[in-house]
């Protein structure tokens, strides 16, 4: 089964992508949301983040308070690295767990992998093709103040803490701009671009 990856900055619509991928035929993974299932109590995870971080990051349920534990990792790049580090390989192995699932079922036409850090966590390299969604920086931070419900000191700081554009575009064989509010004239794009 052929494999998309897509990735992109925070608040470039990756999600409205891939949701439009699968309105086509594609099995999609999502890593952010199989990451956050990752850290639930009781998963592989949770321990190991608790071990590195302390239990100052947990809510009153027990469970890790990801805004907190967010605000650490998003002002210190060797604790972001920390936290990927125990992340990545448990999502990489769930995603290869998934799609030779999706692929048995045979009902599918691809896989999609939509991971903010395809490249950065080598996902990519299991990919045929590596789809890059772009918006420009005014774009994304008011995607990510409305979705997040957060100030925009707090949106600029998560988009600094990664790699931007320019250090994906090397690993990108499609580039989509995604600049507009308009699904249908996405839809159109993301149609085009796969056939």
């Amino acid at each position: 089964m052929k494999i998309i990856g897509i990735t992109g900055i925070s608040g470039s619509g990756k999600t409205a992508v891939t949701r439009l991928l699968a309105e086509m035929g594609g099995f999609t993974v999502e890593a952010d949301p199989l990451a956050h299932a990752l850290m639930k109590k009781g998963q592989p995870a949770y321990n190991e983040i608790l071990a590195v971080f302390g239990d100052s990051i947990l809510d009153d349920d027990g469970e890790i308070s990801r805004p907190t534990l967010g605000k650490l990792v998003f002002e210190n790049k060797e604790k972001l690295l920390q936290l990927e580090g125990i992340i990545h390989p448990r999502v990489i192995a769930k995603t290869v767990e998934l799609i030779s699932d999706a692929e048995k079922i045979g009902a599918y036409k691809f896989a999609v992998i939509d991971a903010p850090l395809l490249i950065e966590a080598g996902m990519h390299k299991m990919c045929h093709s590596c789809w890059l969604i772009t918006a420009d920086q005014a774009t994304r931070l008011k995607r990510i103040m409305a979705r997040d419900n957060i100030s925009e000191e707090i949106a600029k700081k998560r988009l600094t803490s990664r790699k931007g554009d320019e250090a994906l575009k090397p690993h990108a064989d499609i580039i989509i701009e995604n600049n507009g509010n308009d699904l249908n004239e996405l839809r159109k794009k993301v149609s085009e671009v796969l056939n």
